[in-house]
């Protein structure tokens, strides 16, 4: 039954289209003339409505025309086509603002353009949208106000949706529609609790999300759950999640009530209107996957408490904050799963949008999942289907907008869900049917991607080529044919076209000179887009480097620092951030972006090396252990472990061991700030220990004083006898208290050897697990002599002198295993560095066994010297013709060697002596 038409909306001027730019066919509407169109018609309606002010309310008449009006551009638009039988039930309305081809839409969705961005060609009902938006903004002076007022107050939600409307038909976001949403979102927030409902709050939140406010977005969620009274926990039970699965384990599930419980209506047709979306492939289809999980699989389905269809929206927001809160990840995924399972298995089903959303986002949380990826490409199917009119001509579809709650949830509009669609097939190799797809939607990016993998790279330029016939003077036409080609002057022209008014030519001759390397048109086009549109997220990454490339550290930052506010999960945007905020020495926000960069790419060795570099400079020894055994385990022989970092990550957990460093900064700060608590602990004590004696002195002299008062009158010498004798019975303050145990110095003793017990223990730990990654290392380097250098440090500290020179005899080794290393003088003087190193960890292990009794040990030390005296004599004789005049040669001849021959002579007289 379709409702009554407002008389509003059918009494509204409704733009016209001038046939002076509709010429043989073509549209030849400039971006110029269209901005003034559009003004003068929003000029028209502000006046109409003007003329009507006195007989005008405000709730009995503009809000039922504005909500009427935005159900059909929704049907049209978002939710499906309205039916044969519903146009000519609708047709006074239709006949007023539906357009009479294509051309013609095409004008008037040109007068919908704003920051020259252009509205999406598959737009509907553009006209009723126009007029919408010229209500909503419209000004009328009431009686008695010297001063117009808003028609639509900015804290009405529905001027909230009219904005939004407007926004989600633009190709991109739009800085002017940003600030009209920012107006009334701001407005919103600041009503009063008790005049904000929870759908408002959920509206105000996607419009949050939308343009990347995550954290103002989430605390607008978790308000409207509260105000609602929802309650949501995440719990584990042990059961099956699938129909043949034997073994029971713990699962993740999601248990939801509302504070009301939903009445179930006596049927379902009264809930839906008899249209519900088709969940394809579900456990009532005979899928073995359960749709939630069960104890087992022949176990009757728990029985659920039915949730209010707006409880069902907020927990599909909740969703969107964890996919916005959290890395991602398959256990991210999983836990929206979760949500979405309970939303699936509740006992009635929801309004029709809000389960279109719930099944769209099941088939993208399935579409990386081989189990389930059919039934993802086959929901995202039936999911487009279902828009066309055509499927089902008799099936009403007008009902499906008639929902207090169809803006409570963010279910895209139908060019978007095609391009969707169009995505899964690309990434699943169906090239062609996804380049079908983008022509639909004139998805010129993805079309000229396909067009290249298909070899058919003529096919893009061809189809712009036939757009701009009947369009010439649309600027989009002319940017995508300028990518299709790669030449500028179609960007050029289009860019003239726009009226310097459009971002998005400039966003295209800046690609085209990035991929010509000619950085300063680079940041120069980047600059001039992002200041016409500073809501467009795709320019900051791409200027950001740009910057880098020309050493703009600063520029670059501040590039790479919007990118991670607007898409948080861009890990390669935290790794160049961390990599400028490096080359400016801002080693601790490095790190910082660093680890949110692996936050949400573990996989990235190159990372993973990035923050073990950083790491070793900041001293970060539990991080910096972890990220290296990370690394071996992704990168294995690939990675290039540098010396630098090596050298100083073995110092840190040499200092860490001898407790000279903290594990992390963490527990520096920890450290730092319970050192300031004692202090100040301390010094509250003192001050108040002393205030508290002279508390007590004075009044216990007072009391003295007014008890002896005629005594100290008459006898002078009497009263200071008896202040002596009164002094003798004062007990001292808090004696009679006992201290606690804690206190005593046996129990802080005691306390202090546990505590260098259990630290012993973790560093006997650590002493292992340094052990175990020394030798992956090893196994996998075997000719690195900087490793064997780094190891042998390590060794020395742990093991001694002796042990560390197994490793300098593996580090001589590979240096002297060089292509003529006797010639090359970076690599001899490689080669003398290690013998020297090896010369005083054996200078050192005399002195270490010089006392010893262990007769065996100084004989191995014998042993050693003799081998680098002759390691040494062999250095020099193979070196001698071509580096006798190095200094490197010269300190081995005339330091080392006598050196080395000395303490042998002397460690064997010891021993003789012995």
């Amino acid at each position: 039954m379709v409702p009554s038409i407002p008389q509003l909306l059918l009494e509204l001027p409704v733009v016209c289209v001038s046939e002076n730019h509709l010429l043989n066919g073509r549209l030849t509407l400039s971006v110029k003339d269209a901005t003034a169109t559009a003004q003068s018609y929003y000029g028209a309606v502000e006046k109409y409505l003007q003329g009507r002010e006195p007989h005008l309310d405000l709730e009995k008449d503009v809000v039922p025309a504005i909500d009427f009006a935005l159900r059909l551009f929704n049907a049209e638009n978002f939710s499906g086509e309205l039916v044969p039988a519903e146009r000519e039930q609708l047709s006074t309305v239709l006949d007023r603002y539906a357009t009479v081809d294509t051309l013609h839409e095409r004008y008037v969705q040109r007068l919908l353009m704003s920051d020259g961005e252009m509205p999406h060609p598959c737009v509907r009902l553009s006209r009723m949208l126009l007029a919408v938006l010229a209500t909503a903004c419209s000004s009328v002076k009431h009686a008695g106000q010297s001063q117009p007022q808003p028609l639509l107050p900015y804290t009405s939600v529905w001027r909230l949706r009219c904005h939004m409307r407007h926004q989600l038909i633009m190709q991109h976001r739009a800085h002017s529609i940003f600030l009209h949403l920012s107006s009334c979102v701001d407005a919103a927030l600041a009503l009063p609790d008790e005049s904000l409902t929870a759908e408002h709050l959920l509206e105000v939140g996607h419009v949050q999300n939308y343009y990347h406010q995550r954290e103002l977005a989430a605390e607008v969620f978790w308000r409207a759950a509260r105000k609602s009274g929802l309650s949501v926990s995440e719990d584990t039970m042990v059961g099956v999640r699938t129909r043949w699965q034997q073994q029971r384990m713990v699962q993740m599930v999601v248990n939801a009530s509302s504070q009301v419980p939903f009445a179930a209506p006596i049927s379902e047709s009264d809930a839906t209107g008899g249209d519900v979306p088709l969940a394809v492939m579900s456990e009532k289809d005979g899928h073995d996957l359960l749709d939630r999980p069960r104890e087992a699989a022949e176990a009757p389905v728990a029985e659920l408490q039915a949730l209010q269809p707006l409880d069902k929206a907020i927990i599909l927001a909740l969703c969107i904050d964890i996919r916005n809160t959290n890395p991602y990840h398959g256990l991210t995924q999983h836990r929206m799963q979760t949500y979405v399972e309970r939303l699936l298995a509740d006992p009635v089903p929801a309004p029709f949008i809000i389960q279109c959303q719930t099944l769209l986002l099941r088939a993208r949380l399935e579409r990386g999942r081989n189990r389930v990826q059919e039934r993802a490409f086959m929901q995202m199917t039936e999911l487009v289907d279902q828009h066309s009119a055509g499927r089902d001509p008799n099936r009403a579809t007008f009902h499906r907008t008639d929902s207090d709650y169809f803006y409570s949830v963010a279910y895209p509009s139908i060019w978007q869900l095609r391009s969707e669609y169009a995505d899964f097939c690309f990434d699943e190799s169906l090239v062609k049917t996804a380049l079908d797809a983008y022509e639909q939607v004139q998805d010129w990016e993805n079309i000229i991607k396909c067009c290249k993998i298909l070899d058919k790279r003529r096919r893009a330029e061809s189809l712009a080529r036939d757009l701009l016939e009947s369009d010439p003077c649309n600027p989009l036409l002319w940017v995508a044919l300028g990518e299709a080609t790669r030449e500028a002057e179609h960007l050029t022209k289009a860019w003239e076209l726009s009226d310097h008014r459009s971002a998005a030519p400039m966003r295209a001759l800046a690609r085209l000179a990035l991929e010509r390397e000619e950085y300063e048109r680079v940041v120069e086009c980047f600059d001039e887009a992002v200041r016409l549109n500073p809501v467009f997220g795709g320019d900051w990454f791409a200027l950001g480097y740009a910057a880098m490339q020309l050493k703009r550290w600063e520029r670059s930052g501040e590039a790479f620092t919007r990118v991670c506010q607007i898409q948080p999960n861009d890990a390669y945007a935290w790794n160049n951030l961390a990599s400028v905020l490096l080359r400016t020495g801002k080693l601790r926000p490095a790190f910082n972006a660093m680890n949110q960069a692996l936050r949400n790419n573990r996989r990235d060795w190159r990372m993973w090396q990035n923050y073990f570099a950083i790491g070793c400079e900041l001293k970060e020894v539990t991080e910096t252990t972890n990220a290296l055994n990370v690394l071996l385990d992704i990168a294995q022989r690939n990675v290039h472990l540098e010396r630098g970092s090596l050298n100083r990550f073995v110092e840190n957990a040499i200092a860490y061991m001898e407790g000279r460093i903290p594990a992390s900064c963490k527990d520096q700060q920890k450290t730092e700030e319970d050192q300031e608590q004692a202090v100040e602990q301390e010094a509250e004590n003192r001050d108040e220990g002393g205030r508290m004696h002279r508390a007590a002195v004075t009044n216990t002299s007072a009391t003295h004083m007014g008890v002896e008062d005629d005594t100290i009158a008459t006898n002078g010498n009497h009263a200071n006898s008896a202040d002596e004798d009164a002094m003798c019975d004062i007990v001292p303050l808090c004696a009679d208290i006992d201290l606690p145990d804690m206190c005593s110095s046996s129990t802080n003793a005691a306390a202090a050897e546990e505590a260098e017990r259990v630290r012993e223990g973790v560093i006997n730990r650590y002493k292992f697990r340094l052990r175990e990654t020394f030798k992956r290392i090893i196994d996998l380097f075997v000719t690195d002599p900087d490793i064997y250098a780094c190891a042998a440090k390590l060794l020395r500290y742990m093991d001694g002198p002796l042990t560390a020179y197994e490793m300098r005899q593996k580090e001589l080794r590979c240096c002297q295993q060089k292509d003529q290393w006797e010639r090359d003088t970076a690599r001899f003087a490689r080669t003398c560095e290690c013998l020297n190193d090896m010369s005083r960890d054996l200078l050192d292990a005399v002195d270490y066994c010089g006392d010893s009794v262990d007769n065996l040990k100084k004989n191995n030390v014998v042993t050693v010297l003799s081998d680098t005296v002759n390691n040494v004599i062999a250095a020099l004789e193979a070196s001698e013709e071509y580096m006798e005049e190095t200094a490197e040669y010269k300190q081995l001849r005339g330091e080392l060697l006598p050196r080395m021959r000395k303490a042998l002579k002397e460690t064997k007289t010891r021993i003789m002596a012995d």
